[in-house]
């Protein structure tokens, strides 16, 4: 239980850092921010939420889920262009090429929580894409949408 507080607290710590940072950067009027609900896929029991903070240097991808198996490495995270859906058969798969997809890797702790943070320099610009996804590489070598334990929708923040 305190190791899930610790988690929680550094993760708490590391967005405001990376906000101040940001605001130190380029100001507020240059930050736009989206989130998305992970929801559950093919039966994982995976849920969560990623959120998104553009900012002059980047975008800051943050995220927290649930129900994971324990790992480090196991996890990525994706992003799909505006063509992708949030469910159904081709749920978190792209629709055409795109650059800047790869997202993050997912550290999961013993209880199955996970958290991602990354400032993610390649990642595509907020805008850009619909789809978010947590992917596990042991199913099809994290490809198809058998892989995706969990997908959401993309909103952007006013």
């Amino acid at each position: 239980m305190r190791g899930k507080r610790l988690v929680a607290v550094l993760a708490a710590l590391g967005v405001v850092a990376l906000t101040l940072t940001g605001v130190a950067i380029g100001g507020l009027d240059s930050f736009t921010t989206g989130h998305a609900r992970q929801h559950s896929v093919n039966g994982s029991g995976a849920q969560g939420r990623i959120d998104f903070l553009q900012t002059p240097s980047g975008v800051v991808v943050t995220g927290t889920s649930t129900g994971l198996q324990p790992s480090l490495g196991r996890y990525v995270t994706l992003v799909y262009d505006p063509g992708s859906v949030p469910g159904g058969p081709t749920v978190c798969e792209p629709t055409m090429p795109m650059n800047g997809m790869f997202v993050g890797i997912w550290r999961v702790d013993a209880s199955g929580d996970g958290t991602l943070i990354q400032l993610a320099h390649d990642v595509a610009p907020l805008g850009t894409f619909d789809t978010v996804s947590i992917r596990d590489t042991t199913i099809n070598g994290g490809f198809g949408p058998q892989a995706v334990v969990a997908c959401g929708e993309v909103a952007l923040n006013p």
